[in-house]
């Protein structure tokens, strides 16, 4: 039975990492596809609340790992964004894309390195993200990474071939906003990839 949000028994038990109960609702046929209104689904709130047993129980019995809140949000964009790293990497495993992006165009790659999770952003890039794909606004990982004044993700992405002189829409590059906002390191890493001044 769904409740007022369209809530489910199975997500309540993954929300609140119940394993065994969201086995045993499995076992009784509950549908590990059931979204919510919105579209989230008991995977999509597992990953939220870095619940890693849970998510691979879901997994296990076929929650589809690719499929998008209404908002164009995945399970995978979830975990990059809350720095779960455990729970990303049984993702990658069971075949998430990592391309596949939120609806500004926004990817988990973006995310992990505005948040500043290096160990996600290697892990995405080893999973083929691509390092220059932009947001819709022409912002890269590596220019949100320069605006937050996140050196050790700019290093990493840096390494992965990002455009050090990619311009956001307005024209301004990540070494622009990291001088704007006196990320000094930043900057230093920037000039040392060849960054324009």
């Amino acid at each position: 039975a769904d409740n007022d949000q369209g809530k489910t028994p199975l997500y309540t038990a993954a929300w609140k990492g119940n394993e065994a109960v969201v086995r045993e609702l499995i076992a009784a046929g509950a549908d590990v596809h059931k979204a919510r209104d919105d579209g989230m689904t008991p995977l999509h709130i597992a990953t939220q609340e870095g619940e890693e047993a849970v998510v691979k129980v879901l997994i296990t019995a076929g929650a589809d790992v690719n499929k998008a809140r209404d908002d164009g949000i995945t399970p995978l964009f979830t975990a990059a964004w809350k720095g779960h790293e455990a729970v990303m990497k049984a993702l990658l495993a069971a075949g998430a894309d990592v391309h596949k992006a939120r609806d500004d165009g926004c990817t988990p790659l973006y995310t992990a390195a505005q948040e500043g999770h290096v160990a996600m952003v290697s892990a995405l890039i080893a999973a083929g993200a691509d390092a220059n794909n932009a947001k819709f606004d022409g912002r890269t990982p590596l220019y949100t990474a320069a605006w937050k004044g996140q050196e050790a993700v700019v290093k990493v992405l840096l390494a992965a071939r990002a455009d050090a002189n990619n311009a956001e829409t307005d024209g301004r590059a990540p070494l622009h906003i990291a001088a704007q906002l006196g990320h000094e390191a930043v900057m230093k890493a920037l000039l040392a990839a060849g960054a324009n001044v």
